[in-house]
Formats: structure tokens, sequence, C-alpha cells
């Protein structure tokens, strides 16, 4: 599994096989999965830096949940095949 893959799955295990699928198959879902990921790398090293402007690290904040939602949205429509 890569980094990205393990990250997702960690982050959302109840539907580890759906994401598991997506991922190897969906090029779309693939890429919202490392956008989500590079998106929350920057919110944690913002946090690490302790930068004095707020409102970028609030600004990733927002692009991050905005992508967890659009996860949860695919997840949520997505109709495994078995």
């Amino acid at each position: 599994m890569t980094k990205v893959l393990e990250y997702i799955v960690a982050k959302f295990p109840d539907h580890s096989s759906k994401i598991i699928d997506l991922f190897s198959r969906n090029e779309d879902f693939r890429i919202l999965c490392e956008d989500y990921m590079t998106s929350m790398n920057e919110v944690e090293e913002r946090r690490l830096n302790v930068i004095k402007n707020r409102e970028v690290e609030q600004e990733f904040l927002k692009v991050y949940m905005e992508l967890e939602k659009e996860i949860i949205h695919v997840l949520n429509a997505y109709e495994q095949k078995t």
C-alpha cells in the first residue's frame, strides 16, 4: 500500500474495501486522496512551524475539510461490485 492509501484507509477505516477498490481503479479518486493528504501535511507543517499568519493555516484547513467532504461523498455514492 502507498502512504496515501494507508493514510486514507486509516482515516476512514469503515470504508477500507471501497477505498482500496476506488484507489486502484479510479484516477480521479486517487488524485483526490493525494490532494487530501497533501493538504493535511500542509496544515501539520504550518502548525509545527507556528507561523504568524493564521489565515494561511485556516485556508489549508478549509481545503482539507472540503476534500474530506468530497471523499465521504464519493464513498457514500460508490456501490462496490462484488
